[in-house]
């Protein structure tokens, strides 16, 4: 697994739990459904709008500090000659309901963090397997709720990244659901909680199979098959930066550890599911 190089802003690290950081096994209740991800989003637009140094928190777990990804986004912001100041809280495995505990080691940190500064887009990254409808409801939702309402009472803008589904997929009781579905089911509960919280969503996880099916040649997942990739990170740092920023990340110099082309067909992907 790849371990996190230069930390910045407030960090901690806890080991990472088996190949499965980030997701569960418990995602085998997840059930299958269709979703069209060709389909026009209706996206929040931040209000107010990003201003000339928005303060940014990243919240999460392996999925964020995989390969750096809010050092990726601040990469791209100043490659587009905007500024930011950007800060992450991640530990491996970690849910929404960890960080709304205030008894919690990690929940604690974040509520100091949230009374301590003032932030403008506070960014929720939740474990995978609790936004699967099964759990959604009795855990994903009543945490996001607390969470979305200290953000708010501080200020700042609760903003969640939707995560992407295993790329093989899950085993659900007998039955493998493929990729499409679990990251529909996903999906659905990211929508419907940002829906429910008039708070702003950055769809990931559909960017992820925009690009799968468009550009099956790029490797959005790392080869434990549950992170991304440096590419998947990329896709995910493009599509926060068109939600924040309500602008293309189109041609923007800094492509990471990438290939040109493979940048750009990324950034397009990212312009064209948030900004139509």
């Amino acid at each position: 697994m790849k371990k996190r190089g230069k930390l910045f802003g407030a960090i901690w690290a806890m080991a990472l739990m088996a190949a499965l950081t980030g997701c569960s096994s418990a995602a085998g209740s997840a059930q299958a459904q269709a979703m069209d991800f060709q389909a026009k989003l209706e996206l929040k637009v931040p209000d107010p709008a990003a201003g000339s140094r928005p303060k940014i928190l990243f919240v999460g777990n392996s999925h964020v500090f995989y390969n750096n990804l809010s050092l990726m986004f601040l990469n791209i912001v100043n490659g587009q000659g905007r500024k930011s100041t950007v800060k992450e809280l991640s530990s491996g495995y970690y849910s929404l309901k960890q960080y709304a505990d205030t008894q919690d080691q990690g929940g604690a940190l974040l509520d100091k963090t949230l009374n301590k500064e003032r932030w403008d887009f506070v960014i929720l990254q939740e474990n995978t397997s609790m936004a699967l409808s099964a759990a959604a409801q009795e855990e994903m939702f009543p945490s996001a709720r607390i969470l979305d309402e200290k953000i708010k009472a501080a200020g700042g803008q609760s903003l969640f990244l939707m995560t992407w589904a295993p790329k093989n997929g899950i085993k659900s009781g007998f039955k493998q659901l493929k990729k499409e579905e679990v990251q529909a089911d996903v999906a659905e509960s990211y929508i419907a909680i940002a829906d429910e919280l008039d708070a702003l969503l950055a769809p990931a996880g559909i960017g992820f199979m925009r690009c799968a099916e468009a550009y099956p040649d790029i490797e959005l997942w790392d080869p434990d098959k549950q992170h991304p990739s440096q590419a998947g990170s990329y896709l995910a740092a493009c599509i926060l930066y068109a939600v924040i920023y309500q602008e293309s990340p189109e041609n923007c110099p800094y492509i990471s550890e990438l290939d040109q082309d493979v940048a750009l067909k990324l950034q397009t992907i990212a312009a064209q599911l948030v900004l139509g």
